[in-house]
């Protein structure tokens, strides 16, 4: 006689499944159970029904409820037990009781919207338009104002008028020349000067790359936390996203590349990863370069600021490893200011010209005497100087930042300081709430943004990210201590 398993399945019958929708059906199943693992419906240790009898009762193939299983199994959501079935292995997202709620709502606004919309922190935090302590942007104040606009006006006053024409859909081809040589030689990416296209900003190479190199529908590794303007384009494009934990050696792609889950490419931060600041271990490297090339899938690099190590040498690139299946993305938003609005990737020879195409079409060319002015300065070696007064004036930054903080917050605070990057992670006492903080924060003008709003999975450390780098040294102390006032009712 058959035995029949005592543990008591998990009724799944609240699931609806859409028919008209073009949202995939096991997209659709994926979404449904993964907010009912974050409101608590399914809580930690329920067993799910197997994917046979779940697709007997949703009337779909097996294979869709498997593929959503092995989605929320890759995240994290999920696990399996041997000879006993499939179970909720967290409940992601359940902080303590005062910040459950707000966490929820967060997480609903996260998924809202395919496109990515800045005004989603606004809305949810009030998140002010300040420097301090904002993540991500850079020191304002240090930018070569003079030898910048002095190029400008070389370039807009030269006698060859091409430089106000249209730009070339790859890039201007100085520029793209320099870029070639300053990535050799600081980063180990060997290419040609072709090989570098030349775009508006990180976003639209991560666009131009997932539309020319994966079709839509395609499964894409992304760490989470992480980079919520990527993971937001690759939606809108219609690709599927396989939420990829982090720890303290980068992306956990062990498990993953293991069991062979099917997947078409990943977005990863290897150098610095955002926002943890956390490096990708040498051996997962080696892991993920060998998962790549087994599979044929292509993997994005984005190395948005490895210029900025502050603690020993800049790590190389997972481009310089030569496998041939990385694409790297790099910015001038980190390494000088985001108005210049320029950024820039490496491919394949033999796509040169697909690349090209892919930009025309979606007009994201920087203005020719934009790109002109930093063809020189990187030429002349002002780009190269730059970067080394910076580092030297971040470390002063970001020394002063951890400073303050333990002066005016005590042990209130427990202070995690990467070795790269511009930023730093405040985490918060037991039982605080990081939304109800940045709340507080907002109110006053400043920035303390909560990590949880980089999670899609949920599960985040209730912790602030602080950036260090827009902030003078002299103005520090001043909004430290506006900070500790406005929080104070919540700690």
């Amino acid at each position: 006689m058959k035995r029949r398993s005592s543990r008591q399945k998990a009724l799944l019958n609240w699931i609806v499944l859409d028919r008209e929708s073009p949202a995939p059906l096991y997209k659709q199943i994926t979404e449904q159970l993964r907010l009912a693992m974050v409101e608590r419906n399914l809580r930690q240790g329920s067993f799910l029904p197997a994917s046979r009898a779940m697709a007997r009762d949703l009337g779909v193939s097996r294979n869709t409820c498997a593929r959503a299983y092995d989605q929320l199994i890759a995240e994290g959501f999920l696990e399996t037990i041997r000879g006993s079935g499939t179970r909720v292995a967290l409940a992601p997202g359940a902080p303590g009781p005062d910040g459950a709620q707000e966490t929820r709502t967060l997480f609903r606004t996260l998924r809202a919207h395919d496109q990515f919309r800045p005004q989603d922190l606004d809305e949810f935090i009030g998140e002010p338009a300040a420097l301090a302590f904002q993540p991500g942007v850079p020191a304002l104040d240090a930018f070569p104002r003079l030898r910048w606009s002095r190029l400008l006006r070389r370039h807009a006053l030269r006698s060859d008028q091409s430089i106000l024409d249209y730009a070339h859909p790859g890039g201007y081809g100085p520029l793209r020349q320099e870029l070639a040589k300053y990535l050799n030689m600081s980063r180990g990416v060997v290419c040609r000067a072709e090989q570098v296209i030349v775009v508006t900003s990180t976003r639209a190479a991560i666009r131009a790359i997932a539309s020319v190199m994966w079709r839509p529908g395609s499964r894409i590794m992304v760490e989470d936390p992480g980079y919520v303007v990527a993971k937001r384009v690759l939606a809108s494009i219609g690709h599927d996203l396989l939420l990829v934990p982090v720890d303290d050696k980068g992306a956990c792609i062990d498990d993953l590349v293991r069991r062979r889950i099917e997947c078409a490419g990943a977005y990863l931060t290897p150098a610095h990863q955002w926002p943890t600041g956390t490096s990708l271990s040498d051996a997962r490297r080696t892991m993920l370069l060998d998962w790549a090339a087994q599979i044929k899938a292509w993997i994005i690099e984005d190395d948005y600021d490895s210029e900025f190590r502050l603690d020993g040498a800049p790590l190389p690139t997972l481009h310089s490893r030569g496998s041939g299946r990385v694409l790297y993305v790099g910015t001038f938003s980190k390494v000088l200011v985001p108005a210049i609005r320029t950024a820039y990737f490496v491919v394949p020879v033999d796509l040169v010209e697909r690349f090209e195409t892919e930009v025309f079409r979606q007009g994201v060319e920087p203005a020719l005497h934009i790109q002109a002015a930093l063809a020189d300065l990187i030429r002349d070696g002002d780009f190269a100087r730059h970067i080394t007064r910076m580092r030297k004036r971040y470390r002063s930054r970001r020394a002063r930042l951890i400073e303050m903080l333990q002066r005016h917050f005590g042990d209130l605070l427990r202070i995690e300081c990467p070795a790269g990057g511009l930023q730093i992670i405040a985490h918060l006492p037991d039982g605080v709430s990081g939304i109800k903080v940045a709340r507080h924060a907002a109110a006053a003008g400043l920035v303390a943004r909560p990590m949880g709003v980089y999670c899609y999975g949920g599960g985040a450390p209730e912790a602030l990210h602080l950036g260090f780098a827009a902030v003078p040294v002299t103005e520090i102390e001043r909004n430290v201590v506006l900070l500790r006032e406005a929080v104070r009712p919540c700690l």
